[in-house]
């Protein structure tokens, strides 16, 4: 079964990254001058891959949004890594309870960039790699191994055993991100919990560290992709 990845960066990406089968691209009348979709399309034919100019009312049925950017790509789904063949990797972060899409896909931007290639969603209750994640990510997810196999309380449970420092951002955490990023653990698993729920408690009863991030202001005005960002750019 394919799917309609869409926007100029995720369709951009996913044809330099090669990982997924693209059946053809679909790209708006009218869009032929713009300077990035002629690389897309550029791209896309060095590739093989089939590019069709169509009118933007079908660009908007394919996508189901306006935010679409004028550009579609017919491709199977996002391919994800099992836990099995990620675990060993020095760095990797855990999205526990965030359901967001959108601060799913600007998590997986920021770790990309950063380094954090590998990605744990729990197989229930997060949202997955959808083209709206895709989009939200700006295309990032086609380089992250991103694994859906294993539960939240899973993961840290087999990670613990593999050795690694697991620790949980909460802000009512007793250690600050700038003790942990002294000590510079060897092997370790962030885990993110959601505005409203939070990481869960087996998690934080269980990690080695839960890590607050040092606050000055009066407002608790963090969502959950700033205070990601903030505690993967101080542990990477």
């Amino acid at each position: 079964m394919s799917e309609f990845l869409y926007g100029i960066n995720p369709v951009s990406e996913a044809i330099k990254a090669g990982r997924r089968t693209i059946h053809g691209i679909y790209a708006a009348q009218g869009t032929e001058q713009n300077p990035r979709m002629r690389k897309l399309v550029s791209d896309a034919k060095y590739r093989g891959i089939p590019v069709s100019w169509r009118n933007r009312s079908e660009i908007g049925e394919a996508s189901g949004t306006r935010e679409n950017q004028g550009v579609v790509a017919d491709c199977e789904p996002f391919q994800y890594t099992p836990y099995a063949d990620i675990l060993g990797a020095p760095r990797m972060v855990l999205l526990d309870n965030i359901e967001d899409p959108h601060n799913i896909g600007a998590i997986m931007r920021t770790s990309e960039v950063l380094g954090w290639q590998n990605v744990l969603l729990p197989r229930r209750g997060t949202a997955l790699v959808l083209p709206s994640v895709a989009k939200t990510a700006a295309g990032a997810c086609e380089y992250l191994n991103i694994a859906c196999n294993c539960s939240s309380n899973q993961y840290v449970k087999i990670a613990l055993d593999e050795g690694y420092t697991v620790v949980a951002l909460d802000g009512d955490g007793k250690t600050s991100l700038e003790e942990l990023s002294a000590n510079r653990p060897e092997k370790l698993l962030l885990v993110v919990g959601g505005e409203d729920s939070g990481v869960g408690q087996f998690i934080k009863m269980n990690a080695t560290y839960v890590c607050a991030i040092s606050q000055k202001g009066h407002v608790n005005s963090l969502n959950a992709s700033v205070a990601a960002a903030l505690a993967l750019y101080a542990l990477r």
